[in-house]
């Protein structure tokens, strides 16, 4: 079987210390992972799509919501400590034993970024595809200067220190399946970057974001 298929994965864990229950929390009558599962249908990118999570209710929505829940994240997974790429890994050990072979890049998609649409996963995609990277991720504009974000180098630097400035929002990542593999990581030297208007790339973390984020979907 040749890799042409496509991951999204939605990782949704249980616990959250700033905002509990944040993964379900609702936002306009659709709750952040019901808006990520809906954007992630809506692309015409993504061949599959999980989530994975340690929770049961999370599960149960999820299901409902129109997106696969085919394991349980393990409890070390599930933890403030645990990073997001040893979710990815985990997630892409568990698809090459149900389909190997079969996939090409994967898609990490938060629910915490619940304004993305349909067109950035896609888009992010094609860049990463169509120019051959490693990774794409999505990015907006910096409003302060002295901000601290991850130049081409891997390297933390001053917003400043690159023109234009971007940070990553979390909105979209997209990995080449053997580059999560062999190399890892979010950022390599080739990343490519779709960029993201502020109105889209709000990050929810506490109740005043969540607040934004409506204000925006207001607006």
């Amino acid at each position: 079987m040749s890799r042409n298929r496509v991951l999204g994965l939605i990782p949704a864990r249980g616990g959250s210390k700033r905002l509990p229950g944040k993964n379900l929390a609702d936002l306009h009558g659709r709750s952040l992972l019901q808006r990520a599962i809906d954007a992630a249908l809506e692309a015409r990118g993504i061949d599959r799509l999980i989530v994975s999570t340690d929770d049961p209710a999370i599960a149960e929505a999820a299901r409902a919501g129109g997106a696969e829940v085919p394991f349980t994240r393990p409890a070390e997974l599930a933890t403030d400590e645990a990073s997001s790429f040893d979710v990815v890994r985990h997630a892409m050990a568990w698809a090459d034993e149900d389909e190997p072979g079969a996939f090409s890049h994967l898609v990490l998609l938060q629910p915490t970024s619940p304004l993305r649409t349909a067109e950035d996963i896609d888009v992010t995609l094609r860049l990463c595809r169509d120019r051959g990277c490693s990774t794409a991720v999505s990015v907006t504009p910096v409003l302060k200067p002295e901000t601290l974000v991850i130049g081409r180098d891997g390297a933390l630097a001053p917003a400043s220190a690159y023109g234009t400035p971007f940070a990553l929002n979390g909105a979209v990542y997209v990995l080449k399946w053997e580059h999560a593999n062999i190399a890892g990581g979010f950022i390599a030297q080739d990343t490519a970057y779709h960029v993201m208007v502020e109105s889209r790339s709000v990050d929810v973390d506490t109740m005043e974001d969540l607040g934004r984020a409506a204000q925006f979907l207001k607006s």
